[in-house]
């Protein structure tokens, strides 16, 4: 298989995302094409990648080639593909009624959507903790403006809470990665869990 396919679920989403913040004040139609359009290709994919990975075998993609754990990674086995998988299946219902007229309460709708798609494929899909760690902030602020995406008072008093709670979680979250690289030495998963479990049987 092309080692770069691996890549695609969060360029994909990031290129479109992109696109669509300069196509921001074309028209709707033009916007929900474009979405539509770089959402549907993640179906596919997504379901080339799991046909990859139903036989077990793991697939490492080295960003800048850099060897782990001091380069970047992305990992795809069975469970990251089928995530991927259930996230673009998701995604396309999510985006079709959307379209319906939801996307329309407030600016880059769909450029915050593509974004989020990024952030969880690039989730699911990493073998680091810290790039963990920074996809998840990703789908995270994208999740802030979908929230408050629109007017009302209601709607910022929840978006408020989520905010609140979120920015708690991810606090704790990087103290968590600052605890387990002084445990560990590292935060490539792989490493991670060799040692933890060497520590075991030691």
């Amino acid at each position: 298989m092309s080692m770069h396919l691996i890549i695609l679920p969060v360029l994909l989403p990031l290129f479109a995302g992109l696109a669509l913040l300069f196509a921001a004040h074309r028209s709707y139609a033009l916007q929900r094409s474009l979405s539509l359009v770089a959402t549907l290709l993640l179906v596919p994919l997504a379901w080339w990648l799991w046909q990859q990975a139903s036989s077990g075998e793991i697939s490492v993609y080295r960003l800048g080639n850099w060897a782990p754990p001091f380069g970047i990674v992305l990992v795809l086995d069975r469970l990251s593909a089928l995530m991927l998988a259930l996230t673009a299946l998701l995604a396309v219902p999510v985006l079709w009624f959307a379209c319906r007229g939801d996307d329309r309460r407030g600016p880059n709708f769909h450029a915050l959507f593509q974004f989020q798609l990024m952030g969880i494929n690039g989730a699911f899909l990493t073998g680091d903790l810290f790039n963990l760690f920074v996809f998840f902030e990703v789908l995270l602020i994208a999740s802030y403006a979908l929230l408050m995406h629109g007017q009302g008072k209601a709607r910022a008093k929840a978006g408020l809470h989520y905010v609140v709670l979120n920015l708690a979680g991810s606090s704790l979250f990087l103290f968590g990665l600052g605890l387990m690289y002084a445990a560990t030495g590292t935060l490539n998963m792989a490493d991670v869990g060799r040692l933890v479990a060497r520590d075991a049987v030691s």
